[in-house]
């Protein structure tokens, strides 16, 4: 892993507007609100929180499927934030996206083969001899069978629809890869080849990967670094190990203490949290959290934290700590 980010945004903001019957935008839908992150060539960034919380669509944005209301995006140096299509089109093939159901990911109308070779087209690769000895190569990386490229999604398991959209995001040879819940809609079994397949390729091809989860058991094997999300903020970073020794947001805190432990003599104290996590689209004012935090306090309900280096590479943003 390099210390050169192939990934930063600044200020990220995504924002989807909601129109009233005339036409006029009577508000917003605040999905990212306010985040900076940055992602190192050759690492595996996770990207935490429950659902409805913004992970989605902040990785969207990132790689421009969706456009920032605010902010800036910056790939290996260079500004993206404002390239139109035509002009992205080129930096494409070093960024792509594996999709949380890989079944609606797919086209079920066209074959396994129609639908990888169809993304060597849009990059303009004309062989298609070449292509399809490309696409054969692939396929038997990521534990596939010559056969499986006639087959139609529908004919698939989940494991394997899902190595087939791990293969369309790798056949333009990225650097990086944004994994939007890659692995939560497969089975106990499936899920552990996927994960492994995914760190061997990132060892083989120096990937560096955006790994967006719920499942915090996932996210510490996969990551080097984690970063927690909370009604569209990011409200604590920090490398794995440290998070998982010492979160220091009681929202961090309330994610590892729904986590199972293999061992049924170590006893965790569950914190149960009371409310639904508020609306998008009316946040709270003060902190994001303090209308479900147990320790939340006057300062908390009226004034928005801070993100504070709390020690080496830690960020966290709360009133507490």
């Amino acid at each position: 892993m390099s210390d050169q980010p192939i990934l930063e945004a600044q200020h990220l903001r995504t924002w989807f507007p909601i129109r009233g019957v005339a036409g006029q935008i009577v508000g917003n839908v605040k999905a990212v609100d306010d985040v900076s992150l940055m992602l190192c060539r050759g690492e595996t960034y996770g990207l935490v929180g429950e659902t409805g919380c913004g992970k989605s669509t902040l990785g969207r944005t990132l790689i421009r499927l969706l456009d920032p209301t605010d902010g800036r995006l910056f790939l290996d140096g260079t500004d993206i934030t404002e390239l139109s299509a035509r002009q992205l089109l080129p930096l494409r093939a070093r960024m792509q996206m594996v999709f949380q159901d890989p079944y609606s990911s797919l086209d079920g109308r066209m074959h396994v083969g129609e639908i990888l070779m169809e993304t060597l087209a849009i990059q303009k690769r004309r062989n298609r001899k070449e292509n399809m000895e490309l696409v054969l190569q692939l396929l038997d990386q990521v534990g596939l069978l010559p056969e499986h490229f006639y087959r139609y999604p529908h004919e698939l398991s989940g494991g394997q629809r899902q190595r087939v959209g791990l293969a369309r995001a790798l056949l333009p040879e990225p650097e990086l890869v944004i994994c939007d819940e890659p692995v939560s809609a497969l089975d106990v079994s499936v899920r552990s080849q996927i994960i492994r397949l995914l760190l061997d390729l990132q060892e083989q091809r120096d990937l560096s990967y955006l790994f967006i989860s719920h499942d915090m058991s996932v996210v510490r094997y996969m990551s080097d670094r984690v970063g927690v999300m909370y009604l569209g903020h990011l409200v604590e970073e920090a490398e794995t190990d440290e998070l998982f020794r010492l979160p220091l947001h009681p929202y961090t805190q309330v994610l590892l203490s729904a986590v199972p432990t293999p061992d049924p003599r170590t006893h965790r104290k569950r914190i149960v949290l009371e409310g639904e996590l508020p609306s998008p689209l009316s946040p709270p004012t003060g902190c994001p959290f303090h209308t479900r935090c147990p320790h939340a306090t006057d300062r908390c309900r009226q004034e928005f934290p801070e993100t504070r280096e709390a020690g080496d590479g830690h960020f966290v943003a709360c009133h507490l700590v």
